[in-house]
């Protein structure tokens, strides 16, 4: 089925716990929102061939990346799939919900928001700071980049971005640095941007500190968390009874979003719940797997089941 080294891309994280997590069916529909280089979608997808018996469905999966290089390499990935057990669709999940209009109720909906080693690897997107490469940071071509925001932002906007998406607490020093910096020339490439932070921040905090700059800018380009909740709300009217909700994020303020989404539609405050939250703590990887993969630290995995159909929402 494979026909690109999975290598390209990221070891998927926790693979097991999400699969229990989703809680494949036979013949079921699932839906994985951030497709990146298919580790997660492989996955299910030879599970289903594992567990199913000849007179069970076929599982069919509808799969989700705004990324044009990662829906090139899985339509080439995944072309030997039968027809019709899995629809690639080229957009970003906050667009899920109009993409499943036509389509069978979700019974599972998989979100694995960490970017892959392959984007911080490829030099061009300009996410990771240990490499020189052109500011962009875009996970698509449309808008503004990095370089933009940073030469066209106030002051106190940069501080915003700095605190609010890096919680970092010398924000308002590195933003008073960058707006003198982009005074002697316009901000183009990562080291543009890493000498700055380094010339004000001491030696024992750079990698800590860039390593939140870059986050911050990286979300507030591509409005990530914006798009999580937008995302994560449109979904409901198209699971189905049951359906299992997996959602697997790599820093507080995404886990905070993913936490505040599942507890509005659990029934606070007496009303009928829409969803039933199974991770009353956010699950961890093992030690064993942080030491063989690294990037698994930081991840945390809520799931949440649906216990009844849900209306559009306003």
């Amino acid at each position: 089925m494979a026909r690109l080294d999975p290598s390209d891309y990221h070891v998927p994280v926790m693979a097991q716990e999400c699969l229990d997590a989703l809680n494949l069916r036979p013949g079921g529909h699932y839906v994985d929102a951030t497709l990146g280089g298919g580790g997660h979608t492989s996955l299910i997808l030879s599970s289903e061939q594992r567990t199913a018996s000849p007179h069970d469905g076929r599982l069919t999966m509808t799969v989700f990346d705004a990324d044009e290089v990662a829906i090139a390499r899985c339509t080439e990935r995944f072309a030997d799939l039968p027809p019709g057990q899995l629809t690639i669709v080229h957009a970003n999940f906050e667009e899920m919900a109009e993409h499943l209009q036509d389509r069978p109720p979700v019974d599972g909906v998989l979100f694995d928001l960490g970017v892959s080693s392959f984007q911080f690897d490829h030099h061009a997107r300009g996410f990771s700071y240990r490499m020189d490469a052109p500011l962009d940071m875009r996970f698509t071509p449309e808008g503004p980049t990095a370089a933009d925001l940073l030469n066209t932002l106030s002051e106190d906007k940069i501080v915003g971005i700095i605190r609010e998406f890096g919680e970092d607490p010398s924000a308002k020093r590195l933003a008073a640095a960058i707006v003198r910096r982009r005074m002697l020339a316009p901000y183009r490439t990562t080291v543009d941007l890493r000498d700055t932070i380094v010339q004000h921040i001491p030696p024992q905090h750079h990698n800590k500190t860039l390593a939140r700059v870059f986050q911050a800018l990286r979300i507030a380009v591509n409005r990530e968390l914006e798009r999580l909740e937008h995302a994560l709300e449109s979904v409901l009217p198209h699971m189905a009874p049951g359906g299992r909700i997996v959602v697997m994020s790599y820093h507080s303020l995404e886990d905070r979003i993913v936490k505040d989404v599942f507890k509005r539609h659990s029934g606070p405050n007496g009303a009928p719940p829409l969803v039933k939250i199974l991770t009353k703590k956010p699950v961890m990887a093992s030690d064993e797997e942080v030491a063989r993969n690294p990037r698994a630290r930081s991840a945390r995995l809520r799931v949440a089941e649906v216990v009844g159909s849900s209306e559009p929402l306003a």
